[in-house]
């Protein structure tokens, strides 16, 4: 179970991460946002007690508000002191900068107000009653003294720097620290699947004894029970089956030879009644000739159950020769009457290490089969291509549907269901690919234009390190 994006583990661990990069994310911008309002909250309190304790010395001070040089000595240089709407005092404020409304705003006496300039600076204003001492005798004895200045707010941008500093931190930190722990989860819910991946894999190599350990979370044991549960029903089936398969094969195999012993008698007697059928009434020869062709057949039918029984027990062997895989095609056809209606195409001998009896058997089949259920022509060529030799056979037919090609080569299948009898066995395909096995050869078929061809590819070289032994 390999790692990736499309991997339950990797799902997890990005789903785990992601929902806590949000929540955590979320929090903490929510956080910055609040921490900063208290941080300039904060810088914004200590700028105003730090501007009322440095106006503390003039409230109910005897000064000469029109002497700036008195002033100074009372409130400190940054401060700008208005006096009945003169600057009497200029220090960090320019007086033209200052709104109406906010000058208006200092008539109550030791009234502080303040407005942020930006996340730097904050203006402060304040109001408070002096004594005049310009006009001895003469002006009013108490006047309003306005006094603004801009200060910094301290230690703002620092403060909130190491804020965001230590949000990044525990947050990266938090989303490691929760991705190492999704990661721990994912891998603790995902080993059960890797288990049952590989349990699965054995089974399906054959392995009917494999069995999960039942543990794990509920669910996953649950899983688990069921995966054993099913591989011993699956056991006992295959068990079944192989039992029921390997009992129809040695019924098959008795039958056939139990057959073999009538038969022997049988088919000489067929030879009989074909010889005097001309000899016998019509009707009487007719009959004659039908129970010799039947005897025939049933003749073929018991061999190939035979050979077929051989090749299922691992009986079947090979004597193997040399062998001209040309030559053996031209003596086939020959030996059966075909070498008029099938041309052969071989320019060159073609030589393999191979059994001359059950190649020949592959040959017969796949060039009756084409005249069986093919069209004429019907062509065979031989050659050899690298390490393989060739054989090809071709008819002109309607063809096997493409959906019936790998099936035709089972035992006894037949394309039109419909049909009721044919003049062959219903083996020889079969046969004939289990031969070809046989010399770790293949035979396949496919639509060539308007052609079915069978090839039979024979590796030239010995099919086994055995040669007796198939």
């Amino acid at each position: 179970m390999r790692f990736g994006l499309g991997g339950l583990k990797a799902r997890f661990v990005l789903v785990f991460v992601i929902a806590v990069a949000v929540v955590a994310g979320s929090t903490a911008v929510a956080l910055a946002i609040a921490a900063r309002s208290w941080v300039y909250t904060n810088a914004q309190d200590v700028a105003i007690a730090e501007f009322r304790d440095d106006m503390a010395p003039l409230y109910g001070a005897q000064v000469d508000t029109t002497d700036p040089a008195e002033l100074e000595q009372f409130v400190p240089g940054d401060v700008t002191a208005v006096v009945d709407g003169q600057v009497v005092r200029r220090g960090s404020v320019d007086p033209s900068q200052i709104s109406e409304s906010f000058a208006a705003g200092l008539d109550s006496v030791r009234l502080v107000r303040f407005q942020r300039l930006d996340s730097q600076r904050i203006l402060l204003g304040m109001s408070f009653e002096v004594t005049n001492t310009a006009y001895p005798g003469a002006g009013p004895e108490r006047e309003l003294v306005k006094a603004y200045a801009i200060r910094p707010l301290v230690g703002v941008q620092e403060k909130f720097d190491s804020l965001i500093r230590i949000v990044a931190v525990t947050l990266t930190a938090g989303v490691v620290i929760c991705g190492l722990l999704g990661w721990w989860i994912a891998s603790t819910l995902v080993r059960p699947l890797r288990r049952l991946d590989d349990a699965a894999a054995q089974a399906a190599a054959g392995d009917l004894d494999v069995r999960l350990p039942e543990v794990g979370v509920t669910e996953l044991a649950r899983v688990t029970e069921t995966f054993n549960e099913m591989m011993r029903q699956h056991g006992s089936a295959i068990t079944r089956l192989t039992a029921s398969e390997s009992q129809s094969r040695r019924f098959v195999a008795d039958v056939s030879h139990e057959l073999r012993t009538p038969l022997a008698a049988l088919v000489p007697v067929g030879e009989i009644l074909r010889e005097e059928a001309d000899r016998l009434p019509a009707d009487t020869g007719a009959a004659a000739r039908i129970v010799g062709e039947e005897i025939d057949k049933l003749a073929r039918l018991v061999e190939d159950l035979i050979e077929m029984s051989r090749h299922d027990v691992g009986r079947a062997r090979l004597d193997l020769a040399e062998v001209d895989l040309a030559e053996l095609v031209r003596g086939t056809l020959t030996a059966r009457g075909w070498e008029d209606r099938v041309p052969v195409s071989a320019t060159a001998p073609v030589p393999v290490q191979g059994d001359a009896r059950r190649l020949e058997v592959v040959v017969a089949n796949l060039v009756g089969n084409a005249l069986r259920h093919g069209a004429d022509p019907v062509e065979v060529s031989v050659r050899r291509e690298a390490d393989e030799a060739v054989v090809e056979v071709r008819d002109h037919g309607a063809g096997v549907p493409e959906q019936h090609r790998a099936e035709i080569f089972e035992r006894f299948f037949k394309v039109d269901t419909a049909r009721g009898r044919s003049e062959g066995s219903g083996l020889g395909l079969s046969l004939a690919l289990e031969n070809a096995r046989l010399h770790r050869g293949t035979i396949d078929v496919r639509r060539v234009a308007d052609a079915t061809v069978f090839t039979l590819r024979v590796p030239v070289g010995s099919p086994a390190g055995d040669p007796s032994d198939g």
